[in-house]
């Protein structure tokens, strides 16, 4: 216990000496002007400066949570839950390029997270190659720290695919009206990586290749004035097919807490993966909903080797904002009444409500847990989340949020015979 507090400890106050550390640099940072040559600033990062289209910028994101639980449940309090350094720039103006990898709570290096070169001259047509997130999922591709809640829906954390190695053919036209993303990778994503041991020596290397596609469009663009409010509604489609292995190798589901509510069960075949999305930003206001499947095979998984019933994960999420304080919901939240410069900063409100069920096609006969059922016991997690968003400076944001959670299988959820939980969490973010 004795080393827990001190791992914590410690872990708190390296996560506030980075935060102090970068809270006192960002003023500094919007006030200085681009430099031309050598060390200066870029975007409102540091950045080292060749030229105009040749430069290197700094990249780093912290994310510390306070958590409570409502039954108490084996969870940490405080926890660091992001911390991460990396490189962005531009080799030319036609290719740039991004390095982002995370650090664990000692200090050590973790996984590499976006290690990425893009070849972008023509808006119609470019190429991404290295390892980057796979385009699926509108939340999922999303940075962490970039949207509305401490955590992603669950159907953006358990059917999407997230980073994997490959190559990606990206265009936009009509004034990114349209947008287009077809890509080849070498497995399934970090979600989809294989974790339990498997029935042949190399049935890692058999886990993909997986092909996907995203398409998104502001349909009502070409039909509304400029200043209308419909005009920034885009809607968008994403498909993903890639092959399996046999073994213990499906999706599962997972509490934001990670407490696994539907185990993995055997499959073998194909895993396929459709998703709906929509994105509306009316002024200070914001609406985001999304819809998924996933489909898995399970071919000989069955007594005798017979084929059993598809497993499928069906979930969707429907989110609205509201910025109080009045600026509009886009891409940068303007701070110029930031608490640097005697302003409350940006205050926005946040609810959101969600599904995710896992379990098979066929629903005839006994349902069973056994990883080998036909029919499938069906579990499904309900979420309902509110929130309060504090953008308290450049780089700088509080986030509050409270969630109510409830399983339809009270055997298995995070505390055996309870159904419902309540959990409150605090975040500190700082962004550079």
């Amino acid at each position: 216990m004795a080393c827990q507090v001190i791992h914590v400890t410690s872990m708190r106050r390296c996560a506030l000496l980075l935060a102090t550390s970068l809270l006192c640099g960002a003023p500094a940072a919007s006030a200085q002007p681009p430099a031309a040559r050598g060390f200066g600033w870029k975007n409102e990062r540091p950045a080292l400066i060749f030229g105009d289209d040749l430069y290197v910028t700094l990249r780093s994101r912290l994310v510390f949570d306070t958590r409570g639980f409502d039954p108490d449940v084996d969870e940490d309090t405080y926890r660091l839950d992001v911390a991460r350094i990396g490189l962005k720039g531009e080799l030319t103006r036609h290719v740039d390029f991004e390095i982002e990898r995370e650090i664990d709570d000692n200090g050590e290096w973790e996984d590499w997270k976006d290690v990425y070169v893009n070849w972008d001259t023509f808006d119609r047509a470019g190429v991404r190659a290295g390892r980057f997130k796979i385009p699926f999922g509108f939340e999922q591709n999303l940075g962490r720290t970039e949207i509305d809640f401490i955590y992603r829906a669950r159907i953006s954390t358990q059917l999407t695919p997230a980073r994997d190695t490959g190559v990606l053919l990206h265009g936009r036209a009509f004034g990114r009206g349209l947008t287009y993303e077809v890509g080849a990778f070498a497995t399934d994503g970090d979600i989809g990586k294989l974790t339990e041991p498997q029935f042949t020596p190399d049935a890692e290397d058999d886990l993909g290749p997986t092909y996907a596609g995203r398409v998104t469009a502001a349909l009502l663009r070409p039909l509304v004035g400029e200043d209308t409010v419909l005009r920034s509604l885009r809607v968008g489609a994403a498909y993903t097919n890639g092959q399996l292995p046999e073994g213990l190798n499906s999706l599962r589901g997972e509490t934001p807490y990670g407490y696994d509510y539907f185990e993995p069960v055997y499959v073998n075949g194909r895993r396929q993966r459709l998703g709906l999305e929509l994105d509306w930003t009316p002024g200070p206001y914001g609406l985001r909903a999304e819809w998924i499947q996933s489909r898995e095979d399970r071919r000989g998984q069955g007594l005798g080797n017979v084929d059993l019933s598809d497993l499928l994960g069906t979930g969707w999420y429907v989110a609205g904002t509201w910025l109080v304080t009045g600026q509009d919901k886009d891409d940068n939240i303007s701070m110029k009444r930031s608490v640097v410069r005697g302003g409350p900063g940006a205050i926005e409100l946040a609810a959101r409500y969600e599904e995710l069920a896992f379990g098979s096609v066929n629903r005839d006969g006994p349902a069973l847990s056994n990883p080998r059922a036909d029919h499938l016991v069906e579990n499904r997690t309900r979420i309902t989340t509110a929130g309060v968003n504090w953008y308290v400076m450049p780089h700088v944001k509080v986030v509050l949020n409270a969630l109510h959670e409830t399983f339809t299988d009270a055997t298995r959820t995070p505390k055996a015979g309870a159904s419902s939980f309540l959990s409150g969490v605090v975040r500190l973010q700082v962004v550079f």
